[in-house]
């Protein structure tokens, strides 16, 4: 006759908690026999079972899915593993843009000096939208271009991202005061600077495109207030610059 094994010391052969073996009883993923007195008892067949659910849970298939597996003895097992590792893949995709993200963050909050609270969720989004930016340049700029702007080395574009923090930072210091002032000029020439330097094409090519309206949403860093400054800084530089362009496009 085969040896059964209490839940306790099934547990300890297999190196898994009571509790967890009790939740696998309550899903159904692996039910032991009940004895007359009402005994939860285990088999070798059991053992199978468990090594199965284990190799798959290590492997990243639900419980849910590893349950299907399991009841279905034909189940596609290349299929399943082929789907399984395309799952795994898009999920460390997704953690290496957040663990990209988190370097981002944390590089704009490395100095001494508070950091704008706006500022920082602008730059932050703008890294969690990439893809919807590349889609929009596209508009503006070859594939073949657009894909060489993303991918610098990662010390390049955090460097890119602290002087585009500074910048922004130092904008909002002067808002209020006059936009043609020396200051406020200057800062506009560092803007546009920066943003050919980052993009790769002047900055008075791409305002006189017709190109459609990014559509992120990333929010800006800046309130209603600040933007009508902003907007009559930028409209006194691009006209000193010999620049002609719609209110519309600057506004």
């Amino acid at each position: 006759m085969a040896e059964k094994y209490s839940i306790g010391t099934f547990a300890k052969l297999t190196g898994v908690t009571i509790r967890t073996l009790h939740y696998y009883d309550e899903i159904g993923i692996l039910k032991p026999v009940v004895s007359a007195s009402g005994r939860r008892l285990y088999g070798e067949d059991h053992f199978i079972i468990l090594q199965k659910i284990v190799t798959l849970k290590f492997l990243g298939f639900s419980l849910e899915k590893i349950k299907d597996l399991i009841k279905n003895e034909n189940w596609n097992l290349k299929e399943s593993l082929i789907f399984q590792k395309k799952a795994m893949l898009e999920k460390r995709a997704q953690i290496d843009h957040i663990i990209k993200c988190l370097d981002s963050a944390l590089n704009l909050v490395d100095e001494d000096q508070p950091v704008d609270s706006a500022i920082f969720i602008s730059i932050i989004n703008g890294i969690l939208l990439e893809d919807d930016h590349k889609e929009w340049l596209e508009n503006v700029l070859s594939k073949e271009k657009v894909q060489a702007l993303f991918d610098i080395s990662q010390e390049e574009q955090l460097e890119l991202e602290k002087r585009w923090a500074v910048l922004l930072t130092e904008l909002k210091n002067v808002c209020g005061s006059d936009p043609k002032g020396e200051e406020s000029q200057s800062l506009m020439k560092e803007m546009f600077t920066l943003f050919t330097e980052i993009v790769g094409v002047e900055t008075s090519a791409i305002l006189q495109m017709n190109v459609p309206e990014d559509p992120s949403h990333v929010p800006l860093p800046f309130t209603m207030e600040e933007q009508e400054w902003l907007g009559k800084a930028m409209k006194f530089y691009l006209e000193k610059e010999g620049i002609e362009i719609d209110e519309g496009d600057i506004s």
